[in-house]
């Protein structure tokens, strides 16, 4: 398995952040990546919040995912649209 460098993660990270930025202005959520460990989904980057309720994960990938609380505050097809390009992101720089 090819080793993965810091810099490909770095643009990763880059990119994901400038997405997930212009989500949080437009519709006040926030929403981080998370790396796919087994059962364990570990965070990488993002803005997290506590809350009471566990938030909703949504797998990108076999090895990447984002988790939100509030993704119902995003119109379902807008939603769709986000995971779409969030997955391009990870197929391109992950």
């Amino acid at each position: 398995m090819e080793k993965e460098t810091s810099t490909s993660k770095d643009r990763l990270i880059a990119k994901f952040m400038e997405i997930i930025e212009l989500i949080k202005k437009e519709y006040n959520v926030n929403i981080w990546l998370v790396e796919i460990l087994g059962k364990r989904w570990s965070y990488i980057a993002g803005e997290r919040e506590d809350s009471l309720l566990p938030p909703e994960r949504i797998q990108l990938n076999e090895r990447f995912g984002v988790v939100s609380n509030n993704w119902e505050r995003i119109p379902p097809e807008e939603r769709e649209n986000i995971i779409s390009s969030l997955k391009k992101i990870i197929e391109t720089y992950g």
